[in-house]
């Protein structure tokens, strides 16, 4: 299962995620906090994700990420916010990949080897 009791190790399979952990078993009302990656005019940062009651038994995960951007790149920060869009649907991709196959994706693997994150 990938989401539940392996929801805090989202570090080991998506690459722009560093480290993570949770704050307790993961379930309704708990906190993943995640190490993500630097890159450009983005410094290292953490993401915070809490798990909230969803429809029909489910669950929803709700992302709080604040972005500090170096003064001379904060006219790009439009297109940095499609950046970051689009590495969310890389890391369902991510997932997906982990879901079928059972191991992380090679651009996980990339991202161990050198030390960063792969765009």
């Amino acid at each position: 299962m990938v989401v539940g009791e392996r929801f805090g190790e989202i570090g080991q399979w998506a690459s722009p995620i560093i480290a993570s952990a949770m704050d307790g078993p993961p379930g309704t009302g708990q906190v993943r906090t995640c190490q993500i990656a630097g890159f450009g005019p983005i410094g290292p940062g953490v993401i915070k994700e809490s798990v909230r009651a969803g429809p029909g038994g489910g669950s929803t995960v709700a992302i709080c990420a604040t972005v500090t951007l170096r003064p001379a790149a904060r006219p790009l920060g439009a297109v940095l916010r499609w950046r970051m869009h689009a590495d969310t649907r890389r890391v369902l991709a991510e997932l997906r990949h982990r879901v079928e196959t059972g191991q992380p994706h090679p651009a996980k693997a990339a991202a161990q080897t050198d030390g960063t994150a792969r765009r």
